[in-house]
């Protein structure tokens, strides 16, 4: 296999990422078909599934609600009544003009809006704590508590985005960055109230627990977009959206150094698009996550279908998939990326026993910062794309399962159910990448497509559900591989 890097298998419960062992990089622009291939087929679904959020064309312009662009006055109020405008409207742009806006406090975004930032538009968040009351829900480093809010902060909204060139800044230097030698405390706390299970209701851990809020939260969004805006001095992760599907973030730039300022963290995320961002920024660049703890096992939210495509790292680590991922991480792909010199680990993937979640089918290639000799490329298993997952109504029917499978030689091919009632399901033909299957029972079931060259094998999974089912992987037993696999 010659087309890009990939993910192997451990005998745990964390699948092992073969770094540098699966192909070399290839220079130059991807061709629209031929380039994705086999286990890189995915990446054109995934794109095609996320979309874009769709915002009336109706524009709010902070200014008639008496914003005032002197950086000293608290536009807060302002900005807020252009949203609730937005709001009772059915939605549309909030417009920052360009100028300088001090922001005392959070900005709570709603559904069908977008938030634009013009050319020259600076918004300062103010830097008194009690400000950002009343404590909110989010996810801390893998749990959920209720904590001070994030600077802007949108919960279980749709179509919402924030746009523009302007810089949103949030003065963190001097306040909130204290609290990272005070937090010990808070993270014990939390960490203690995942473990014993604790009620997410009874969770509140403001004042005394010094918790660094994010800068960015959609908590439980879907049709998200953050487009061209810069985001500096942030007090703790900058971008992190948790629980939300249908992520587009790109031509974002990320110049933020304080302590623990992650650029992008991708919480329990489905079908993401990160591109064209530029990472200036303490911490990683990208972090992918899926929570932590018993917490984070027993709601099982994984993050899957993620594309990191065109993004520049000046960052202490540019991708990590290595704490707080009990929920899982399924197919990630990493192309087209430069990173530069002294960015340490380029690439921290989960491996071994330490790790506390299953991680599988992470592919990257044409890494300028992870260069491979193209010896390293032979005898390499076949890259492989199982197909998209499937609904099927409540009387279940016949579905045609199409793979996509990159490798030399001959290839063998095998379906199986590997979760779900395999009585149920009758495969016309195991054996052929081309075939049709039947099931005749509701439930959820994760089929399996297993190809050999005769040397090594590669495989991939695919999600068919019959009837109403829980959303996304919540109705999918982990580890979906078992030992050895």
């Amino acid at each position: 296999m010659k087309n890009g890097h990939g993910k192997g298998t451990a005998p745990l419960t964390v699948m092992l990422v073969l770094l540098a062992t699966v192909g070399g990089c290839r220079r130059g622009a991807p061709t629209p078909e031929s380039d994705y291939t086999g286990a890189w087929a995915q990446v054109p679904d995934v794109l095609a599934h996320i979309g874009e959020p769709g915002i009336p064309d109706r524009d709010f312009n902070i200014m008639a609600f008496e914003a005032v662009a002197d950086g000293v006055t608290d536009c807060r109020p302002a900005i807020m009544a252009a949203i609730q405008a937005c709001e009772d409207a059915g939605g549309g742009r909030v417009v920052v003009p360009a100028g300088t806006y001090l922001v005392n406090g959070p900005l709570y975004l709603v559904n069908d809006m977008d938030l634009h930032l013009a050319e020259g538009a600076h918004l300062k968040f103010g830097a008194k704590y009690d400000d950002y009351l009343p404590l909110v829900l989010t996810r801390w480093r893998g749990t959920q508590v209720y904590n001070y809010c994030p600077f802007l902060y949108a919960y279980r909204r749709t179509n919402v985005a924030v746009t523009g060139t302007g810089t949103l800044d949030g003065q963190a230097k001097d306040t909130w960055s204290a609290w990272a030698a005070k937090e010990d405390k808070g993270a014990e706390t939390a960490r203690r109230l995942n473990a014993e299970g604790t009620s997410v209701v009874d969770r509140f851990l403001g004042d005394g627990y010094f918790l660094r809020p994010s800068m960015i939260a959609f908590l439980g969004c879907e049709n998200v977009l953050v487009d061209g805006v810069t985001i500096v001095d942030s007090p703790f992760w900058c971008l992190h959206p948790i629980s939300s599907k249908k992520v587009t973030i790109r031509n974002v730039r990320i110049d933020s150094h304080n302590p623990d300022n992650d650029g992008v963290v991708l919480d329990s995320c489905e079908y993401v698009h990160v591109h064209g961002v530029t990472f200036a920024n303490r911490g990683a660049g990208v972090a992918v996550k899926s929570g932590d703890g018993r917490e984070g096992r027993e709601l099982g939210w994984p993050s899957r279908n993620i594309c990191i495509q065109d993004c520049t790292f000046g960052t202490e680590t540019a991708i990590v998939i290595d704490k707080e991922i009990a929920g899982g991480v399924y197919n990630v792909f990493i192309e087209d990326c430069w990173a530069a010199a002294g960015v340490q680990p380029t690439l921290a993937i989960a491996a071994g026993p330490a790790a506390d979640g299953e991680v599988a089918h992470v592919w990257y290639r044409r890494l300028t910062f992870l260069e491979t000799p193209e010896s390293d490329a032979t005898n390499r298993p076949p890259t492989v794309y199982a197909g998209p997952d499937i609904q099927l109504g409540e009387q279940g029917g016949t579905v045609t399962l199409k793979g996509s499978v990159g490798g030399d030689g001959a290839l063998t091919y095998a379906w199986s159910v590997i979760q779900g009632n395999a009585d149920a399901v009758t495969i016309a033909n195991p054996s052929a990448l081309t075939t049709q299957a039947t099931f005749s029972q509701s439930g959820v079931y994760i089929l399996k497509l297993e190809a050999s060259d005769g040397a090594a094998s590669g495989y991939h999974f695919m999600i068919v559900k019959v009837g109403e089912q829980p959303d996304g992987m919540e109705g999918v037993a982990r580890p979906i591989f078992a030992s050895g696999q």
